[in-house]
């Protein structure tokens, strides 16, 4: 059965509700509850010291931006990618202000920003969300170079990329709690799938460059204690 797009936003916030994951609605006295497992990771579980260089990082300027739902401004130009570039160029070139670090948080349905094509392709994360087939959101459409004019249409600072953002120094943080709920909601509709199996293969197509961190929210918080300053959710 295909996942739908409210499939994964209503399931994938991230309680997944029996309805959630298609199963039969309970009782108004019922007390099961889904079965649906977060495991808790350790220190040791994720990379620990990659997370806390980032929030320790920065410098005076710091902006961190939570992404929920894998929004795109036109076809083919993520929502989260945009909102970054386009605040570091009005620091860079506007205000005067020097250097803006960015830090992107992806929780929810967002982490299939995160993912390769070889599991968007498998598991149709294009359908679902009416993107791309693969996803194109990441690769540069520039050549990166730094020397180039802030107003030339080919250009790293009008290159809405992931790989754009972090050539300039942005960072990305990836739900680890999102990934085991999205991978239980697939699961649930796909024969011959596991929610252990599926969350296996995202953890293993995490693209380059983003890191896996516990949970998102608690991410979020951290950041705001580290110093970076919160944009409202994408």
């Amino acid at each position: 059965m295909p996942l739908s797009r409210k499939q994964f936003v209503s399931a994938a916030a991230l309680g997944v509700s029996a309805a959630a994951v298609g199963l039969e609605p309970l009782a108004a006295d019922a007390q099961a509850r889904a079965p649906v497992h977060f495991h808790i990771l350790t220190p040791s579980q994720y990379n620990r010291a990659a997370m806390m260089s980032v929030l320790n990082g920065g410098g005076a300027n710091k902006q961190v931006f939570q992404s929920v739902d894998p929004l795109l401004i036109a076809p083919g130009i993520a929502s989260l990618y945009m909102h970054m570039q386009n605040s570091m160029n009005a620091y860079q070139f506007s205000l005067g202000a020097g250097k803006l670090s960015t830090l992107g948080v992806i929780l929810g349905p967002s982490i299939v920003l995160a993912l390769n094509d070889s599991v968007w392709k498998k598991y149709g994360f294009g359908k679902a969300f009416k993107l791309a087939p693969t996803n194109a959101y990441y690769a540069a459409s520039s050549n990166l170079d730094l020397s180039s004019s802030a107003d030339n249409p080919n250009g790293i600072y009008q290159d809405w990329s992931a790989q754009a953002v972090m050539k300039r120094g942005g960072k990305f943080f990836v739900c680890h709690n999102a990934m085991t709920g999205v991978a239980a909601v697939l699961s649930s509709k796909m024969l011959g799938t596991t929610s252990a199996g599926v969350l296996a293969d995202f953890e293993k197509n995490v693209l380059p460059g983003f890191i896996v961190v516990p949970a998102g929210v608690a991410a979020v918080q951290q950041a705001q204690e580290h110093g970076w300053k919160p944009f409202p959710i994408i």
